[in-house]
């Protein structure tokens, strides 16, 4: 039995596409959804900064931004920071002038962000979440992790903090947002408002 000719370039060209669609998901940037709070302990350096412009990058294949340092939340490094540097990968960002919140990590020297870390214009921030960024620091000895189910209905758990299904343990996402993670007397780990 012979398969007809428009069928085999039907089936060829589908081939191709799927091909080219999958190219495409594979080199896309994807971030795990995570709490600013994880963020923040994760990086080397969170600043709010202002953003004056692109500058001519020194670095293969970064982006260079020029900045003036407003406050330093996470300082790793004692120099001041006058340019940034993002990827020109799909997972680099791109700023206008204006004001955020940055966090990114230490790279030969120089402070290196992309969109899976925080790049957040500071006027779309609330004044919770600026008010919290004092205080995760100490909250990076808890663990946050997301729950479904029954697993958000387990007993207090020991250096964690939920985010899944709220209730009296875990907080759902929104919510979570507006909360800082931090340890409790006796060694847990607890949301607070």
């Amino acid at each position: 039995m012979s398969v007809p000719l428009s069928v085999a370039v039907t089936l060829g060209l589908l081939f191709f596409l799927s091909a080219g669609l999958n190219e495409q998901v594979a080199e896309g940037c994807k971030c795990l959804q995570r709490h600013p709070q994880q963020v923040f302990c994760e990086s080397d350096i969170v600043i709010r900064a202002k953003v004056i412009g692109n500058v001519a990058s020194t670095l293969p294949n970064l982006v260079a931004f020029n900045i003036k340092v407003i406050t330093k939340y996470k300082p790793s490094i004692k120099k001041d920071i006058r340019v940034i540097y993002s990827t020109k990968t799909s997972c680099g960002a791109h700023l206008e002038n204006g004001e955020y919140l940055l966090s990114g990590n230490i790279v030969d020297g120089v402070m290196v962000f992309g969109l899976c870390d925080l790049v957040w214009r500071w006027d779309q921030l609330s004044s919770v979440q600026k008010g919290n960024l004092s205080m995760y620091q100490r909250g990076c000895v808890c663990e946050i992790t997301s729950c479904t189910g029954a697993s958000c209905l387990t007993k207090k758990p020991q250096r964690k903090c939920l985010i899944g299904v709220k209730n009296a343990l875990s907080l759902d996402y929104e919510d979570a947002l507006q909360a800082v993670c931090l340890p409790c007397r006796d060694g847990s780990c607890k949301w607070q408002k």
